[in-house]
């Protein structure tokens, strides 16, 4: 068993904190035996394991093998280290430094992604700034056969410790894209000539009355204020979702569920009939 270093410490605690540090270092932080393994089966590479031995159980001590087996520097802590870096309150016992995908990886997921299931719809969040939404959203495009998640403007990052757990390993297996400068995207959005449908909560049709293109980019904005002007542009349709009481709107985590899992029944409806003819 052995200490950490400070010096170690500290840079764990930044990765688990700052986007910064991450963007940095090219690395970002997994806990637990269940999404290191969804990690290392999504080919990440890790570089770095720290088990807590004293409360490691089987899964967490499989895992932290598999891991130096990949060629991973295994180190066993003193119980409670992993709470002073804080990537989470209640620390699971094992933690690893993974490499964030690059963006050649990522291209061809898309690729693979694409060929596997048709052109494929692309789901935007543009200025999504919670990082449980942002996870959730992640995990639920993963389910809906989303082809490609894109962030655009001043998105949170999807590597920190809460959008990572809230993912359920979604964020390692689906293709991502970045779009810093949304005056950009939108510009680039309108030159495809794909069908761009935005959400909203009294414009457009019924979310399930309208028809979703194939290759169609389905646009989510910000929790609080939704879609910018700047964006607004690029929008061929738009659609809103029903809601009774004095509901206002859904987080943008469940919107994009309920629009994804619908352009994905009609994608199917469509492949079935195209099958019976």
């Amino acid at each position: 068993m052995q200490a950490v270093p400070r010096r170690r410490l500290a840079h764990l605690r930044r990765l688990a904190q700052h986007p910064s540090e991450r963007r940095k270092a090219g690395q970002f932080l997994i806990e637990g035996a269940v999404l290191v393994s969804d990690a290392l089966d999504a080919g990440l590479r890790v570089s770095e394991v720290l088990l807590e031995q004293g409360r490691a159980g089987e899964a967490e001590i499989a895992t932290a093998e598999r891991a130096r087996s990949t060629g991973a520097i295994c180190t066993e802590v003193p119980d409670g280290i992993l709470t002073r870096i804080g990537a989470s309150v209640t620390p699971p016992p094992l933690l690893v430094v993974a490499e964030i995908p690059t963006n050649s990886r990522r291209e061809t997921d898309l690729l693979a992604r694409k060929t596997e299931a048709g052109e494929g719809y692309s789901l935007a969040a543009v200025e999504v700034a919670d990082p449980s939404n942002a996870g959730a959203l992640l995990r639920c495009a993963e389910g809906a056969g989303v082809s490609e998640v894109i962030f655009a403007g001043n998105c949170v990052d999807t590597w920190g410790p809460k959008a990572v757990r809230a993912s359920a390993g979604s964020v390692f297996r689906l293709p991502l894209r970045w779009k810093p400068d949304i005056a950009a995207f939108s510009r680039g959005l309108r030159e495809t000539g794909r069908q761009v449908v935005a959400t909203a909560s009294d414009r457009g049709k019924l979310y399930y009355e309208f028809n979703y293109e194939n290759d169609a980019v389905i646009l989510l904005g910000n929790e609080t204020h939704g879609l910018p002007e700047t964006i607004e542009g690029c929008v061929t349709d738009w659609v809103h979702i029903p809601l009774s009481g004095g509901t206002e709107s859904l987080n943008v985590a469940m919107a994009a569920a309920v629009i994804c899992f619908e352009a994905r029944r009609q994608a199917g409806m469509a492949e079935t009939a195209g099958t019976s003819r």
